[in-house]
């Protein structure tokens, strides 16, 4: 077997090691929270708190999102009581759609029968003129 396949697998058994006698267990949660954001774990339910723990583990730019927002409520005085889950779940989709429009594209087709059709149009229009001009008889 090769040397440095067995070294790998030897380190990551030690790593799942560490983490099953429970000190992988207690940084990865207060990992967790610091990347969520000492200054607003304070005005979060706990409900609230790990739906943003989960989120950040799936989608860690969309917590931040959610993360920066939240401050600039809180910089700006407008929370009276703690965020529920609800309301972290209503700013999640408010996020989504914002990310969607800023992703949606739009395709607009122009046809060849159409260009003909407007330039025949204009050939006819013309021909009207043409017969309204007696100029020349």
């Amino acid at each position: 077997m090769d040397p440095e396949l067995q070294a790998l697998r030897e380190a990551r058994l030690a790593e799942l090691k560490n983490k099953s006698n429970g000190g992988g267990n207690r940084s990865s949660a207060n990992d967790t929270v610091s990347s969520i954001g000492s200054s607003i774990v304070g005005y979060l339910e706990p409900e609230a708190l790990e739906r943003l723990k989960r989120v950040s583990l799936v989608k860690p730019e969309r917590a931040q999102s959610v993360e920066n927002y939240l401050k600039q409520i809180i910089s700006g005085r407008a929370i009276r009581s703690k965020i529920s889950e609800d309301e972290i779940v209503q700013i999640l989709n408010g996020i989504a759609r914002e990310e969607n429009k800023k992703n949606e594209t739009k395709i607009i087709f122009n046809r060849k029968n159409d260009i003909f059709n407007e330039v025949s149009n204009l050939k006819e229009n013309s021909n009207d003129d043409d017969e309204d001009d007696d100029f020349f008889d």
